[in-house]
């Protein structure tokens, strides 16, 4: 059985880690908790989470990817936690076998009451239709999934949306945060960031689209087979 391995950040916040690829987190308030993504294979999670926090509990996820939205979704369902995700989404879930999974459509600016903690749903469609980001304006924390990365980030799929489109996504999350000088990214793939993400990398990645965008980076070629 594939399992995840559990890494305290703070006393609030607890990352999920599996295989040190895909990560989610758990983030704690005075009476409730919520849970970014649910990794890919790990079938261990809900137990996981459940041991760790008795507090009501919902699934918040970044967007309908197997390695974001895997297997041990079920067992979350199953015991009938709230699952979120935004309906843009929805045409992906067929293709990995979550096309009967029950969830709640999230909509752009949906608040989470933790009890101390509130944490807000923002679209950053792009990697996928129906990406979304998770803000915790008080401690200045963005939960990004794949929506900016995580040291690169991906929109050369076919459901991807345009790098046009993307640059208002980005220019738009840019634009909430640019107050937050303090701010941590928290991506669903952590370990893939050479160093922890701040407001500066949401910066670096805008200039980079715009470079694209004109024509003038200079990047090499490779050619990716799944």
């Amino acid at each position: 059985m594939t399992s995840c391995r559990k890494i305290i950040i703070e006393e609030d916040l607890i990352q999920f880690s599996e295989e040190g690829y895909v990560d989610s987190y758990l983030i704690l308030g005075e009476k409730e908790a919520v849970l970014v993504d649910t990794l890919e294979n790990a079938e261990d999670l809900y137990d996981q989470v459940t041991e760790t926090t008795d507090l009501p509990l919902r699934v918040l996820l970044t967007h309908a990817h197997p390695d974001h939205a895997g297997k041990g979704i079920w067992k979350f369902a199953e015991h009938n936690v709230p699952v979120y995700l935004d309906s843009k989404d929805d045409f992906l879930l067929a293709s990995f076998g979550l096309q009967n999974l029950p969830y709640i459509p999230l909509t752009d600016g949906m608040a989470f009451d933790l009890g101390n903690t509130v944490i807000e749903s923002i679209h950053c469609y792009g990697h996928t239709p129906g990406s979304v980001v998770f803000l915790d304006w008080a401690k200045q924390r963005l939960f990004s999934g794949d929506s900016v990365g995580s040291g690169g980030f991906w929109l050369q799929l076919s459901h991807s949306l345009s790098m046009t489109e993307f640059r208002k996504e980005l220019v738009r999350l840019l634009g909430l945060a640019k107050d937050m000088e303090d701010l941590k990214l928290y991506p669903g793939h952590r370990s893939q960031a050479p160093v922890t993400l701040d407001q500066g990398y949401l910066l670096d990645e805008l200039s980079l689209v715009d470079d694209i965008l004109a024509g003038k980076a200079e990047y090499p070629r490779e050619v990716m087979t799944v």
